[in-house]
């Protein structure tokens, strides 16, 4: 109780207001109702979330998957080049290709109208000298600068090594109205793979009349990559006998490159995912368009290292092995698959915002389990650890989960803000509808493939979502009645 002066002298009304005050506080510190302040804490840390928010709790999407491009040589990643009609998609031997889609303006829809892929005959960059496909090696991750003129790869080199790495494209333009003309070798002739460029023999013009103005732009000619324009960024030591992959990386909503490390098997000492000073088994981010002193990268300031205590690349620490992450197009979530080693599957979801320096647990913990290496090894946590927003067990014949995207597309209503995902060894696709880290639903959607033969997502520049497979097929997720 408060305590009043002796001396001092109150009218009755003043210590009617001030007990009730007293009450009012007392009942509010009870906790009989959360305050707003509880309501507010970040839902992705806090092991129990009060409130998701407004919104819908479950969802209903029937799906297809469509054929669009086949004849790919074990494609494992896609990514869509901005401003331009062209899907790239990764080889694992080490080779990139190119997707490109006709385009026409749709009067009655007011709109762009697309249709026909066509996969370009050879690949605009081939790194198979540069790549080995041992274990899970492999080319296995690409991404774009928010221009597309700049490539970034994420590949093992030939002894194993982890190596991301940047290329210049350029774009040849033809004002003259003319159909495309070759940049590269005649049709009857034999491109170089080496060479790392190469073009299409398609001649087919855009529709548009056939004497437009001087001032009108032909078609944009076939993109070139030159070998010589390689930059290495990172390269990090590894051995290639692991079964797992866990290279990866993406261009975040703020510009900056985050890509990912593998924390286990391959030579890795097992707490290297806890060891702040070590790249293994973490999320790295760096500034690729600013050099800093004899690196060709900067440290963002904010990542949690860049002042010391640690690796200045580290941004998030716990990982296993990815298997595909994305940024949320509408809100900047990143979304995570991480593999586990033996019992759990975990998705984990980093909103945006959030201060780096995540930890997500591996392998102090599979999922949100203690791992047996850990208790073994006698491992800990080097701080505190953020909750998965899903897990699953290896039963039913499931065995890795396959990260893909959040979807932001036209085409499937029903998927609107969904999280799509896939196991590999079953092959099943599902729908995880999630707000501030809480799981609404996660059910499984009515289509699927092959066993064994999903190999990732990619995502076009539409928001429309798209599946690799090791047949060599690229697939479109469309609607079905």
């Amino acid at each position: 109780m408060l305590a009043m002066p002796t001396s001092a002298r109150m009218h009755p009304v003043g210590i009617a207001v001030v007990m009730a005050f007293l009450v009012s506080s007392l009942l509010a510190s009870c906790g009989s109702s959360p305050s707003e302040s509880s309501l507010e804490r970040d839902p992705i840390s806090a092991a129990t979330t009060i409130d998701p928010g407004p919104g819908p709790s479950t969802f209903e999407a029937n799906i297809r998957l469509d054929p669009v491009v086949t004849g790919l040589d074990d494609p494992v990643a896609m990514v869509a080049r901005p401003m331009r009609n062209q899907l790239w998609i990764a080889e694992r031997a080490g080779r990139v290709r190119i997707v490109t889609r006709d385009t026409e303006w749709d009067l009655a829809a007011a709109g762009v109208k697309r249709s026909e892929y066509r996969l370009e005959p050879a690949p605009v960059l081939d790194l198979s000298p540069l790549t080995t496909t041992e274990g899970a090696g492999g080319l296995l991750s690409l991404a774009f600068s928010t221009d597309g003129q700049t490539l970034y790869v994420h590949h093992s080199s030939r002894n194993g090594a982890l190596i991301a790495a940047r290329y210049t494209v350029t774009d040849p333009l033809d004002y003259s109205g003319a159909p495309p003309r070759s940049t590269g070798p005649a049709p009857d002739s034999a491109p170089d793979p080496s060479s790392g460029t190469s073009t299409s023999t398609s001649t087919t013009a855009p529709n548009r009349s056939a004497t437009p103005p001087a001032t009108t732009p032909g078609p944009i000619g076939r993109p070139a990559i030159d070998p010589a324009t390689r930059v290495e960024l990172l390269t990090i030591e590894h051995e290639p006998a692991t079964q797992d992959r866990g290279n990866h990386l993406a261009l975040g909503p703020d510009g900056f490159l985050y890509i990912s490390t593998i924390g286990t098997g391959g030579g890795i000492v097992p707490d290297a995912a806890q060891d702040p000073n070590s790249r293994h088994g973490k999320i790295l981010r760096i500034d690729p368009s600013v050099p800093e002193g004899d690196l060709p990268y900067s440290i963002p300031v904010d990542n949690p290292f860049a002042e010391g205590g640690g690796a200045p690349e580290v941004w998030a620490l716990g990982i296993r092995a990815t298997r595909g992450y994305s940024f949320d197009r509408s809100n900047g979530d990143l979304w995570i698959a991480d593999v586990g080693r033996d019992d759990l599957e975990e998705i984990d979801v980093i909103t945006h915002g959030r201060r780096p320096g995540v930890n997500l647990g591996w392998p102090v913990r599979q999922g949100d389990q203690p791992s047996q290496q850990a208790i073994d090894g006698g491992i800990t946590a080097s701080s505190e650890l953020t909750e998965p927003a899903l897990t699953y067990p290896h039963t039913d014949g499931r065995c890795a989960a396959i990260g893909g995207y959040v979807y932001r597309g036209s085409a499937i209503a029903g998927l609107q803000g969904v999280y799509l995902y896939a196991d590999r060894c079953t092959g099943e696709l599902r729908g995880l509808l999630g707000r501030r880290g809480v799981v609404l639903t996660d059910k499984r959607l009515n289509a699927s493939v092959e066993p064994s033969t999903l190999n990732g997502f990619g995502q076009d520049d539409q928001g429309e979502l798209y599946i690799l497979t090791t047949a060599g097929t690229l697939l479109i997720i469309m609607s079905a009645p």
